[in-house]
This record gives C-alpha cells, sequence and structure tokens, in this order.
C-alpha cells in the first residue's frame, strides 16, 4: 500500500514538473518573441548561451573521464 502512495506521489510530482517546464518555455518564447523589452530578450539569450556553454564544458569534462580520446580531449 506504501509503494502504490509512494509511486503515485513520485508521478504527480513528475507531472508537475514537466507542467512548470513547459509553461516556463511558454514565458521564454513570449519574451523573446516581442520586441517590447530589447535589453530582457538580450539578457535572457546571454544567460541561455552561458548555460549551454557550461553544459557542454560539463558534457567534455564527463566524457574525457570515461573515454580516453585523444582526439577530442586535449
Amino acid at each position: 500500500m506504501r509503494l502504490i502512495i509512494l509511486l503515485l506521489c513520485a508521478i504527480s510530482l513528475s507531472n508537475c514538473a514537466l507542467l512548470v517546464a513547459k509553461e516556463t518555455v511558454k514565458v521564454v518564447d513570449i519574451v523573446l518573441e516581442g520586441e517590447i523589452n530589447p535589453d530582457k530578450k538580450r539578457k535572457i539569450l546571454e544567460k541561455q548561451n552561458l548555460k549551454k556553454e557550461s553544459n557542454k564544458k560539463k558534457a567534455q569534462e564527463f566524457y574525457c573521464k570515461k573515454v580516453k580520446d585523444p582526439v577530442k580531449c586535449k
């Protein structure tokens, strides 16, 4: 019984996270579509680019730890 309750909670929490993520994407798209505040748009794009670069760097570090590839891991 406890297992069923825990599974239901986990499923409902993951669904909530997906809904929040979808709404966040919608809001970001609305902000990026409109030219009302170009400074805010620039800041959002810069932040997204920083996150992409950070994630790319982390992925490369992880890959290089696991695989000893002399071409990709300099």
